[in-house]
């Protein structure tokens, strides 16, 4: 009951959001042809596993679900900003402008801001208060959920973007590793250790709950919440690690 309770009147499948999608693999696909020389395999690969990845994360009946567990969202988010993000980094080479081209030092020094703004952001997001409000306004959520992707672009870029990646000193990346690493662990331990003193609960939920009878409000429950919220926190860690033994 509770399934069909949280997933009645939604779409499972976003159809606006796979057309839109797809027109970006079709127009990467026009430059991919066009410029074989610049282009290879590898970039449009990575191009369509990154558009895959942000289809399964909002795209799929996972979005739907995610409104209902803090534990599948957090993992909604971390597909988009660990795993689709330096996808999407990997599939534009190394132009010719920039083959010649040194790293300026403030290229550093923007993906270590990116990397702070990001974690300040995804800290704040995780609060109880500034999440629940982001989520009663729609337009709201959309504009925080760009802005946090396009700094874990930024975030990421180091690794993955082939024009810092290929010429950056070793000692460069292993430290913004060791601060991208770092930079997460505060809005997962909130969500940890929050978990065992407070619960968070979706507004959906909440709000789907406030129009039933009473007694069956519980129906909705998942997963019990301070369990959701603690596997939230566990979750994030895993992708994020995951995703720097991959790329970092």
């Amino acid at each position: 009951m509770n399934i069909q309770l949280l997933l009645e009147g939604q779409t499972l499948w976003s159809i606006p959001l796979l057309l839109f999608l797809s027109s970006l693999i079709i127009i990467y696909l026009y430059f991919y042809i066009q410029y074989r020389n610049t282009f290879s395999s590898i970039h449009f690969q990575s191009f369509c596993l990154a558009m895959g990845v942000i289809y399964l994360a909002y795209g799929s009946p996972l979005a739907a679900i995610s409104h209902a567990l803090i534990s599948l969202h957090m993992v909604q988010m971390a597909l988009l900003y660990f795993v689709s993000a330096p996808l999407l980094l990997m599939s534009f080479p190394v132009l010719r402008i920039l083959k010649n081209r040194k790293p300026q030092k403030q290229s550093i020094s923007t993906s270590i801001i990116s990397l702070f703004l990001f974690a300040l952001c995804f800290f704040l997001y995780h609060l109880p208060s500034v999440m629940h409000s982001l989520m009663d306004h729609t337009a709201l959520h959309t504009g925080y959920i760009l802005l946090l992707f396009i700094l874990s672009l930024g975030m990421w870029a180091p690794f993955c973007w082939a024009p810092l990646a290929t010429t950056l000193k070793a000692s460069n990346l292993n430290r913004i590793a060791f601060w991208n690493s770092v930079g997460i662990m505060p809005a997962c331990f909130l969500l940890i250790i929050g978990a065992f003193f407070s619960d968070i609960h979706s507004p959906i939920v909440t709000h789907l709950a406030a129009q039933l009878p009473p007694g069956l409000e519980m129906s909705l429950m998942l997963l019990p919440p301070a369990f959701d919220q603690f596997l939230a926190g566990l979750l994030m860690i895993i992708i994020h690690k995951c995703s720097m033994m991959k790329w970092a």
